[in-house]
């Protein structure tokens, strides 16, 4: 009996010996919040005014530029074509990435579609010198043999993210 209470009292003398070594260390917490990444359009993506062959399909083009290409099947009657423009504000001298859609149909009242596809960006990204930058952005649109006439409409998203 007395064995089995001298090993108690020493594994109770060992305990508190290890606790009385125990040592801890504080440490900091924080955080540093940026301003967040937004984007506006200033100016939509718009083709023109374009009359459609009766035999051919073409397609007229937007670049990022501004300037419009049409194909030779179609007559494009006025210069009201633009770029989509947009504004982007954040935190400053941050670095950003954007992201372009792939395709998307644009439509008109009765319900007849156009496809607009291969977006052109005038940059893949940038840097927001003093917490701000622009680009703008093209498109490809199709046009069908005898389209139907119309106003055609849609829209499309564009994202920007912080690098």
């Amino acid at each position: 009996m007395n064995k089995m209470f001298a090993v108690a009292t020493v594994l109770a003398s060992l305990a508190a010996a290890t606790s009385a070594n125990a040592q801890s260390a504080d440490a900091g917490a924080g955080a540093k919040i940026i301003a967040p990444l937004e984007i506006s359009n200033v100016t939509d993506l718009y083709f023109g005014t374009i009359a459609p062959s009766t035999t051919v399909a073409d397609q007229v083009v937007v670049l990022a530029d501004g300037s419009r290409k049409c194909g030779p099947a179609l007559t494009c009657l006025t210069a009201d074509h633009t770029a989509a423009a947009f504004a982007v504000t954040g935190e400053a001298d941050a670095f950003y990435t954007i992201s372009l859609p792939k395709e998307i149909n644009i439509v008109n009242e009765k319900g007849t579609e156009m496809q607009v596809t291969e977006f052109n960006g005038s940059k893949t990204g940038g840097q927001l010198l003093s917490g701000e930058d622009s680009f703008t952005v093209g498109g490809t649109l199709y046009v069908g043999v005898r389209q139907e006439a119309g106003k055609y409409t849609g829209s499309f998203t564009v994202a920007v993210e912080y690098q």
